[in-house]
């Protein structure tokens, strides 16, 4: 996976991942929203269907958005972990 920054403010950010499916950035994208800091507007978008890549824009109301990622990813990390733990128990 490669993700590049595609435009960076104090409260707005804007990735592109490079050949990733809608799954993991939306997830990434609903656990900003579940997150408990002030994350103001969190959406992807893909141009088309095939050609082009997935963004995903991160507005928030004050805090840094790169900090809204990394604990929106340990988020999902962390559920991953849950998931592998129980897995390993059948």
């Amino acid at each position: 996976m490669s993700i590049k920054i595609r435009g960076k403010g104090k409260n707005k950010l804007k990735l592109e991942f490079e050949d990733e499916s809608f799954s993991l950035v939306n997830i990434l994208r609903q656990k900003l929203w579940e997150s408990e800091g002030d994350v103001d507007r969190a959406e992807y978008r893909k141009d088309h269907a095939y050609l082009d890549n997935l963004h995903l824009l991160i507005e928030t109301k004050g805090s840094d958005p790169v900090d809204e990622v990394l604990n929106a990813a340990d988020m999902i990390k962390k559920e991953a972990s849950e998931i592998v733990e129980q897995v390993e128990k059948f």
